[in-house]
């Protein structure tokens, strides 16, 4: 891989050789003129530098942001080659959310205005008619979650087998929301032969180890703003009311639903008391304190590390000698009282190549505080809003969909015609406010039940090694494969 700045402080790390520059000029006169219509008088960075990947029909891994560009950067080289002729579907979309899936729709209807690209949107929580003529149309494009989409495929009301490009867009929220499995189900209905592009904001264990599965290539296109090296560690920090951080803190880990994590405090009294908040919402936690037995240190440490546990709340001076490679995030609920140590707490996520997310809790009188220890260390930090209560519901909505129709997907006939027989149930408890209550507590030991299951574990990829010539001439079954049939579930 290069790096490369350019005058406007962009770094970045682009594959070894890289392609030219990409330029609107370069597009069909169609798409030119969509283009302009849209406003488009400039192709932004991860356009400019990933489009050529993707025109070449590379695999790709992109890290960028929401509001980057990106939707531009795999839509306009996938209606490049889109034919209108072939009346199946060439391009799949994968996105996380319905809210997405409606904006790419959005973005990918002003772009084939006047041309006789069809496109299909498909996402649960929703009835099934609309999409299934959507796609009996012969959609060129689908868009969808990766949910639906597998339930369409299974129900026969949408085909695979010719799909030329796969991109899975921000790929780290799809695992979040527990997506995998789905996902792990779709790679085997794709064709082999195909582009598969993937877009993340982060790169953490989990998405990389997608990025291997999915991916021919390990090609990787990342960019980020300023004078640093492009960083693996993603800074954010909320500003809240001193009296509602617990509050605040429960909602962004219901918000964020990180796959491990790590919660720092300054005093043992702080971490004795996240671990009885987080627990008595239900969400498993475990303390790590100074005084805390080295062997049960280490029995939570490793509970973390297999996905039994998803968060630690711990004091500096316990978390010495952490080491878990792929923490996803850590969160820091009370700013640290020397500079140094906001450093050594980050740091304990994004190693070994990987990426992870630090948050912090901030009140107003330490801002000026946190902005001058990013400022020291030459590190961007993000200002963010507080999730609405509203969005958390939604956010937990929508997880809770995938997770019920994933389960479904499962059932066989009978088991289907058995879950049939308590829909006359479900009508009548549907009528009154208390009926209700019932519905909505079955709803939410799902969401418990989800929250206390460890991630789903991804495909080890151990390093090849090679076999004797005995060895193989012993097992001819063994021959050689395609480099995605190598690929086990």
């Amino acid at each position: 891989m290069t790096e490369e700045t350019t005058l406007d402080q962009e770094v970045f790390v682009q594959p070894d050789n890289p392609l030219p520059d990409f330029t609107f000029d370069q597009l069909p006169e169609h798409l030119r003129k969509r283009v302009e219509e849209l406003g488009w008088k400039d192709p932004m960075p991860v356009q400019r530098k990933g489009i050529p990947y993707l025109r070449e029909r590379r695999d790709l891994t992109v890290q960028a942001r929401t509001g980057s560009g990106k939707t531009g950067a795999y839509l306009l080289p996938i209606l490049e080659h889109v034919k209108p002729k072939n009346a199946w579907c060439q391009a799949l979309i994968l996105v996380p959310t319905r809210e997405l899936a409606r904006q790419v729709s959005e973005v990918l209807n002003q772009l084939t205005k006047g041309t006789d690209i069809r496109y299909a949107t498909v996402y649960g929580g929703v009835g099934y008619g609309q999409q299934i003529k959507d796609l009996k149309a012969g959609a060129h494009v689908v868009v969808g979650t990766p949910g639906r989409v597998i339930d369409h495929i299974f129900k026969g009301t949408f085909a695979v087998q010719k799909v030329e490009f796969l991109v899975l867009d921000e790929a780290d929220e799809m695992l979040s929301m527990g997506f995998y499995p789905s996902m792990r189900k779709l790679r085997r209905q794709l064709p082999e032969k195909r582009s598969t592009f993937l877009f993340s904001a982060t790169i953490p264990y989990h998405v990389d180890q997608v990025a291997h599965e999915f991916l021919n290539s390990h090609d990787v296109l990342s960019l980020s703003k300023g004078n640093q090296s492009v960083t693996t560690l993603e800074h954010r920090y909320y500003m809240v009311p001193p009296l509602q951080k617990d509050k605040m803190l429960l909602r962004l880990i219901e918000m964020e639903n990180p796959t491990s994590s790590i919660i720092f405090c300054n005093t043992k009294r702080n971490v004795e008391y996240l671990v009885e908040v987080l627990n008595n919402h239900s969400i498993p936690a475990q303390h790590i304190t100074g005084d805390l037995p080295q062997k049960k240190r280490e029995r939570a440490m490793d509970k973390l590390r297999s996905g039994e546990l998803r968060i630690l709340v711990a004091t500096d001076v316990a978390a010495r000698g952490i080491d878990i490679s792929d923490l996803s995030h850590v969160i820091l609920y009370d700013i640290p009282e020397h500079t140094e140590v906001y450093v050594h707490r980050s740091g304990r996520t994004a190693r070994a190549g990987n990426t992870g997310i630090a948050i912090t809790l901030c009140e107003t009188i330490e801002e000026k505080k946190l902005l001058a220890i990013a400022k020291q260390y030459n590190f961007p930090i993000e200002k963010r809003e507080l999730p609405t209560e509203e969005e958390v519901s939604s956010r937990i909505a929508e997880r809770l969909i995938v997770t019920l129709e994933d389960d479904m997907n499962e059932l066989s006939i009978m088991e289907r015609d058995r879950v049939k027989t308590f829909l006359p149930l479900v009508d009548q408890l549907a009528k009154d406010e208390d009926s209700r209550l019932l519905l909505a507590r079955l709803l939410d030991r799902a969401y418990l039940q989800d929250l206390h299951t460890a991630p789903v574990q991804m495909e080890v990829r151990p390093e090849k090694e090679a076999a004797p010539k005995k060895e193989q001439q012993k097992k001819p079954r063994r021959g050689r494969r395609k480099p995605r049939q190598k690929k086990q579930d």
